[in-house]
């Protein structure tokens, strides 16, 4: 009986160990989880073409939920590419990354398209987008300072390292 204990213990290692390595070598990378995430956003456009209030306040709760999710995939993708040394598989990789975040947003771009003509004509709709970009902003002055980007939209060193030492 304790033979068969033991080779019973044995398969449920050697099981486990195989189920636990698969699990981490087909862990999806970060650039399809950027584009996983930009298909959820044209789902959301598409299915509220009709009703651009809703579809706005969707759209809300939906970054709310997931922005962190979102550029943690990007940062995560930026440091993957930058961690490749060789210059040519470097911009390789780039290039397929972008084409993994951006293709659902490609192939959704008449829905989204549809969706922002839906916005525009809706007054409730367009109010409810107006604040949300306004309150953006506002977090983004408040936590970067509104100077630290320039009229190029280029990062200005001085005025970021400003704003990191007086805070």
């Amino acid at each position: 009986m304790s033979k068969l204990r033991g080779v019973v213990l044995g398969a449920l290692i050697v099981g486990g160990s195989v189920y636990a390595m698969k699990g981490c070598l087909s862990k999806q990378s970060p650039d399809r989880t950027v584009g996983d995430n930009f298909a959820k956003v044209c789902s959301i456009a598409k299915k509220n073409v009709d009703t651009p209030e809703r579809g706005v306040r969707e759209l809300g709760r939906y970054f709310s939920a997931h922005l962190g999710d979102l550029t943690g995939a990007m940062g995560d993708t930026i440091a993957m590419i930058e961690s490749i040394p060789d210059d040519q598989r470097h911009d390789k990789r780039a290039r397929e990354a972008r084409d993994a975040m951006f293709a659902p947003l490609r192939a959704c771009q008449t829905d989204l398209l549809e969706f922002a003509q839906a916005v525009s004509e809706n007054e409730q709709a367009t109010e409810l987008m107006n604040r949300a970009g306004e309150r953006l902003g506002l977090t983004l002055d408040i936590i970067l300072g509104d100077s630290i980007v320039d009229a190029k939209g280029h990062i200005d060193m001085r005025a970021l390292e400003h704003a990191l030492v007086s805070h």
